[in-house]
């Protein structure tokens, strides 16, 4: 079966279940011969159903594109790190109105930490551009691990913000940390102080599931024996036990 039937069927399947299509495109600069863009324009899931994960080898074509179509990008900087694999152009698709949020790509592999990866998504940025004012700015990365991630998902009218009428999901921080001292920016403090340890409840539609920063009615041994049980399993099937 051709790659683009299959990303066609996996377009269907996903329109009849109702939800979006997710596909890893241009991770890696050798993806480039597969020509992702143009299978999945025709497959016709090139569209605001589609989050490509990474998006990082886009010719300036392509860019403009994604915005046209309003197809949404979800920013992996802390696995495009640790692989190698390059950087988010985040500022040019910012420039044409990419609906873009963040990712970790896999928990096990990198930190689970969204701050760690705000963080990063401003450093890489700096960094490349060697200028403090380029997107995203601390207020904009902030978003886009909250607001602008339900967005790309397509829940922005039930989650992502702290509005009447949308499911309180909400993360209570402890400021009085001395990471955080002295306090005077809230919103670059929690973007470049954040650390896990800092927060302190977690509610998840209005329930209760992390208080005074312990976990609520789960028990942390027995998750982590059946994540390595369920590891073990998938690692014997390669060869090599790579991750």
């Amino acid at each position: 079966m051709s790659a683009r039937k299959e990303l066609r069927q996996f377009h269907e399947l996903a329109r009849d279940l109702g939800v979006m299509l997710n596909s890893h495109v241009l991770e890696h600069r050798d993806d480039r011969k597969h020509d992702p863009i143009r299978s999945l324009r025709e497959a016709g899931a090139f569209g605001p159903d589609l989050l490509m994960n990474h998006a990082i080898h886009l010719t300036d074509e392509e860019i403009a594109l994604t915005g046209a179509h309003d197809v949404r990008v979800a920013h992996c900087p802390l696995s495009n790190m640790r692989l190698a694999s390059g950087i988010m152009p985040l500022p040019a698709l910012h420039r044409h109105g990419v609906r873009a949020g963040l990712g970790h790509d896999g928990g096990t592999n990198d930190t689970s930490d969204m701050f760690n990866v705000m963080k990063a998504a401003v450093g890489l940025q700096r960094a490349r551009h060697e200028d403090a004012s380029v997107h995203p700015t601390i207020p904009a990365v902030l978003r886009m691990a909250t607001l602008g991630g339900a967005e790309c998902l397509g829940m922005a009218d039930r989650v992502g913000s702290l509005t009447p009428g949308k499911r309180a999901d909400v993360v209570v921080l402890d400021p009085g940390t001395l990471n955080f001292a002295p306090r005077f920016d809230w919103t670059s403090q929690i973007v470049l102080n954040g650390q896990p340890p800092n927060v302190s409840e977690v509610f998840v539609d209005g329930h209760l599931r992390k208080h005074r920063g312990r976990l609520v009615h789960v028990d942390p041994s027995h998750v982590v024996h059946e994540a390595e049980r369920a590891a073990a399993r998938v690692r014997r099937g390669r060869p090599d036990g790579a991750v």
